[in-house]
């Protein structure tokens, strides 16, 4: 950290309890501004919601819990450290702000972003951040391998997990939720993932759900139940998650339910490891009407120096997804 640093800080009114991922992305959005200005992040604490962790919410910067972000060479310091130091600066020091950018040569020693909420997605006017934030982050944002690394403690029990697992392994993460439709439904049965995996050699399947009434009974395949001397210990439902992401981004080959659902963690880019079970974004309203292919397709990530990055997420024309809507319609009358 440089002898005289200066801060940015996000202060939220409200904080939203959303899923790891969410919150996760918004982490990135301060730590790429705070890149672009040479700046020190001040680290919130995160909310992330009940409804993903058994009814329990949970508090956290979420850095060496479910993320480490020492590859991306930000300083910072967590909230709790800052207001001591914000107390000590003289207010003609301090620049407070909305949504809008500023200019990162300003010398002023704080900026201070006052927000509605913490959704940090609102910053659109930065622009520049958000191309940034969406290399960092990776999952859903951007064709690239996210910068993100697995902290210790996911990397240790992680590693556990792999070494148990006879190779080549699969690691195969289906998304069963609210991102659910009939088609996709019916492309997770047993007998349609066994069937399609037989366009790989290996012998062992770890697989992971946000589901907990599904279950692929065959000997091959394995979930975090079969781990329960490594597990046992954890109540935090996120923090398990964030372990079978890791375990499934570091098989020899991996599946997973969305083509937007790219490693959850760094990883070596290997262009014939990354494969989906359907051929479209998380985010679109008209999947229901897709057809899953009939083999897993295969995910590449372009190289995250390259200027011109795809997103995932694009803009569709309205009239053809009309048209489609009124079809559906149709048949159900």
């Amino acid at each position: 950290m440089s002898q005289n640093p200066k801060y940015l800080y996000y202060q939220s009114a409200k904080r939203f309890g959303e899923g790891l991922l969410d919150r996760r992305s918004c982490l990135m959005i301060l730590l790429a501004e705070a890149k672009l200005s040479g700046r020190t992040a001040v680290l919130p604490k995160f909310v992330l919601g009940a409804q993903h962790n058994q009814g329990s919410l949970v508090e956290s910067y979420l850095i060496d819990e479910y993320l480490s972000i020492d590859n991306l060479n930000v300083p910072y310091i967590l909230e709790e450290n800052f207001f001591k130091i914000y107390n000590d600066v003289d207010t003609n020091d301090v620049l407070k702000i909305n949504d809008h950018p500023f200019n990162y040569d300003s010398p002023v020693k704080i900026v201070i972003r006052i927000l509605a909420t913490d959704n940090f997605w609102n910053l659109k006017k930065t622009y520049d951040t958000f191309k940034l934030a969406k290399l960092y982050h990776g999952v859903g944002v951007k064709f690239v391998i996210p910068m993100v690394e697995a902290p210790v403690k996911v990397k240790r029990i992680g590693d556990e997990i792999l070494n148990s697992l006879e190779r080549p392994t699969i690691g195969l993460h289906l998304r069963r939720g609210d991102r659910l439709n009939k088609k996709l439904r019916e492309s997770m049965s047993q007998s349609i993932i066994i069937k399609k995996m037989k366009d790989f050699d290996y012998n062992s399947v770890f697989y992971c759900t946000n589901d907990k009434n599904y279950k692929i009974d065959q000997t091959k395949f394995h979930s975090h139940h079969e781990f329960s001397h490594l597990l046992e210990s954890i109540t935090d439902n996120y923090l398990l998650f964030a372990i079978e992401m890791y375990v499934v981004d570091n098989c020899d080959i991996s599946i997973r339910t969305f083509n937007d659902s790219s490693p959850f963690y760094n990883i070596k880019d290997t262009t014939e490891k990354n494969y989906a079970i359907s051929n479209y974004s998380m985010h679109s309203s008209s999947n229901r009407f897709k057809k899953i292919p009939l083999r897993f397709v295969k995910c590449y990530y372009e190289d995250i120096t390259t200027d011109k990055r795809k997103a995932f997420v694009r803009r569709r024309p309205f009239l053809p997804l009309l048209i489609k809507v009124i079809k559906w319609k149709l048949k159900l009358m």
